[in-house]
């Protein structure tokens, strides 16, 4: 490696740490999960503050951490709603059709990264 190549590296690192700090890759201020069982909302679950809820006469274990919500535990069969993994944006859902369960990211920042609605 050439002295011009690891200044190129450490300008990329430094401007890829730099847009870390800016945006963030964590949720939201403001966003919080809605759990919904059998489509009725049961629990709303602040993004920032880490939770585990257990939807009541459900085998499944929803987990809010690091600013994001995911399923982490559940007795269907297939496991899809597990291995959607943990999710963070406003808009994102993650759902378990066999126990009647979904989990709907949302934010109550006005500008919530929708650029166009299409008719």
């Amino acid at each position: 490696m050439k002295k011009a190549d690891i200044i190129i590296i450490a300008v990329l690192f430094i401007a890829a740490a730099a847009l870390y700090g800016i945006f963030g890759l964590t949720a939201k201020k403001g966003a919080y999960a809605e759990v919904l069982v059998e489509g009725r909302p049961v629990k709303m679950l602040p993004l920032d503050t880490d939770a585990v809820y257990i939807p009541e006469g459900k085998n499944l274990r929803i987990e809010v951490k690091d600013g994001g919500v995911a399923v982490t535990e559940s007795d269907c069969p297939d496991k899809i709603c597990v291995n959607t993994g943990f999710i963070g944006t406003a808009g994102q859902t993650a759902v378990c059709l066999p126990n009647a369960v979904s989990v709907v990211v949302k934010s109550e920042d006005k500008n919530n990264g929708v650029d166009a609605v299409v008719q």
